[in-house]
């Protein structure tokens, strides 16, 4: 599998983020959209994130992929992925590199990873041969 481009959040954009949503922030938060993601926010979440240019929609979506695998309930960790998918096909110039991380394709063993890995294998495959001419 080709890695693509690798990206990370902006100082910029992760303050915005954070002061807009009310969330945690301070310098010793170095995975701080994993740290702070809050699964009963996540509807909040996927509402700004709709409002926002793309280095936070980048930043945000990392947290709503986190806040999604923290769902304790599969129904709604199902119901949260088919919105979640949607907008990273819609923004897939953005989330390459995001849902090519939570496709965990370093390791063979699927049920070794998250639970959203295979739905972001899946997800990444289809897009890749799209995109290929």
């Amino acid at each position: 599998m080709i890695e693509p481009k690798f990206r990370c959040g902006t100082r910029t954009a992760i303050d915005k983020v954070a002061k807009e949503l009310n969330m945690p922030l301070d310098d010793c938060m170095q995975d701080w959209p994993y740290e702070v993601a809050n699964s009963n926010e996540i509807d909040k979440y996927i509402s700004h994130y709709r409002r926002l240019g793309d280095d936070e929609k980048f930043v945000l979506m990392q947290a709503i992929i986190q806040a999604n695998e923290d769902q304790r309930e599969e129904e709604s960790f199902l119901k949260y992925w088919i919105v979640i998918q949607d907008l990273l096909i819609q923004d897939f110039h953005i989330h390459e590199y995001t849902v090519y991380y939570w496709s965990c394709f370093d390791n063979e063993n699927i049920e070794d990873c998250w639970k959203i890995s295979p739905f972001m294998r899946e997800l990444f495959v289809k897009k890749l041969s799209i995109l290929e001419p």
